[in-house]
């Protein structure tokens, strides 16, 4: 059960990746660069049993959402809007000993 843990659309995030990206939204000042974190789950990405219409950039667009949406769960980030409501991730500033779950 804990190897689907971290399962996307057919694509399997290792768990060092996964401890980097939760890392990196812990060390984000403020607003977190989606793209990077996009970045660093991409190319680490195992192909278990891909979906037939899923690229690796898809799956890494999905796994970071689930990163942030454990982070927001967590307390470390917020999801607040521009002017245009455009939406984006926000750290909160909290104490120094919040983490991801």
């Amino acid at each position: 059960m804990a190897d689907c843990l971290h399962m996307f659309r057919g694509y399997r995030v290792p768990p060092a990746t996964v401890e980097a990206v939760k890392q990196a939204i812990i060390d984000t000042p403020r607003c977190v660069d989606i793209k990077a974190l996009k970045e660093l789950v991409q190319p680490s990405l195992v192909a278990v049993d891909p979906w037939p219409t899923t690229s690796r950039a898809q799956a890494a667009a999905r796994a970071v959402e689930s990163f942030l949406f454990d982070a927001s769960r967590a307390g470390l980030v917020k999801r607040r809007t521009n002017g245009w409501k455009f939406p984006y991730w926000w750290r909160v500033n909290e104490p120094s000993g919040a983490e991801c779950r």
